[in-house]
């Protein structure tokens, strides 16, 4: 499909995002970063935005759009799930109707080529790199994701990295960008980190359904903190996490626990050292306000592994105050905080302020 135009088509609407938010919401902050930017550009923009339904709130008090639930379903049988959705259903009957100019999908590749089927509209997918070009795929698994990413007229790949540039995968044209990241967060703003008591905050993010490696790390990473603050080595710590793990189940009795993931943007800003696992989303938001951060990264039964590697090696090469760890050696995990707080972050700018720009250009 030409790609031409497809910048008009999203700032003239009406214009759809589509976005998961399960287990985490790394999707959902990117999706809402982009629609808030079209909004500002286009304030009279007509737009829906469908996410996860425990999400809806959170995306109702960072968006000022119109938010609806939409839940893919889940079942033993893929296909039949996919069959008996309603909320796919209800979907592809409401874009077949009101024929929207412009879809936005993050997360739901399997709906493009059905998108594709039922209307002629433009489609921009928001994807990570590793969602096409995983290294740890087989042949078999890039075939399919390319397969699916073929019924897009864009792919837009949010990356840490500095600058963007044009390409292509899998025969579509993709737009590979800095990371989107949620307002409010103050660009390059750095905390001296030098007082006696620091703030540290850990963000545990999402991760993939029934993955027991990944839900194994987040409980020795929150147990390594946990200990720290019991030995008095770090103050305190506040702790958001996903993927179902809190509180309630965690018995880390000297973490605190945010009940609540919008308080997670506050809490980040005023951190002095981040603990996180090496989430795209988060390493974004990290960098981009100037913290320094200890990135540790998980096992996974999935290629998530593969991927939090390579987002932790990419944060590294962007600035010295974010350390990488493997999950395999937190007992450094203390020696990692130290060169982290001593470490001068380097400035780091999100794609926000360039993706208009960009998405002219293809």
């Amino acid at each position: 499909m030409p790609v031409a135009n497809l910048l008009d088509a999203l700032l003239r609407g009406p214009t759809w995002v589509v976005a998961r938010a399960e287990p985490g919401l790394g999707r959902l902050t990117e999706s809402v970063s982009l629609a808030t930017i079209l909004a500002n550009a286009s304030p009279h923009l007509p737009m829906r935005f469908y996410t996860s339904p425990a999400a809806v709130p959170l995306a109702r008090r960072l968006l000022s759009r119109p938010v609806q639930p939409f839940e893919l379903g889940r079942g033993a049988d893929p296909q039949q799930t996919l069959i008996d959705s309603a909320g796919v259903q209800r979907l592809l009957l409401a874009v077949q109707r009101i024929r929207p100019a412009a879809v936005v999908v993050d997360g739901y590749p399997m709906l493009l080529p059905l998108l594709r089927a039922v209307s002629s509209t433009r489609l921009l997918v928001m994807a990570n790199l590793h969602d096409v070009r995983n290294p740890a795929h087989s042949r078999g698994a890039r075939l399919l994701q390319e397969a699916l990413h073929m019924s897009s007229d864009l792919i837009l790949v949010s990356e840490l990295r500095r600058g963007w540039a044009r390409g292509r995968i899998a025969q579509v044209p993709a737009l590979r960008i800095p990371s989107l990241i949620r307002q409010g967060i103050p660009p390059n703003r750095r905390f001296r980190g030098e007082g006696p008591t620091p703030r540290v905050v850990a963000v545990m993010g999402g991760g993939s359904r029934g993955d027991i490696l990944l839900k194994a790390s987040d409980r020795a990473i929150l147990e390594a903190l946990d200990g720290e603050v019991a030995c008095g080595r770090l103050p305190s710590c506040s702790v958001f996490a996903g993927g179902g793990l809190g509180a309630a189940e965690s018995g880390f009795s000297h973490l605190e626990w945010g009940a609540d993931p919008a308080d997670c943007l506050p809490a980040l800003e005023q951190a002095d050292l981040v603990v996180t696992r090496a989430g795209r989303s988060t390493l974004a938001e990290v960098l981009a306000s100037g913290r320094r951060a200890v990135a540790v990264i998980p096992r996974s039964d999935t290629l998530r592994g593969a991927e939090q590697a390579a987002n932790a090696a990419a944060a590294a090469r962007l600035s010295p105050a974010v350390i990488p760890l493997p999950v395999a050696q937190l007992d450094l995990l203390p020696q990692a905080c130290r060169r982290a707080q001593a470490a001068v972050p380097r400035s780091w700018e999100p794609g926000n302020a360039i993706l208009l720009e960009a998405l002219a250009a293809v």
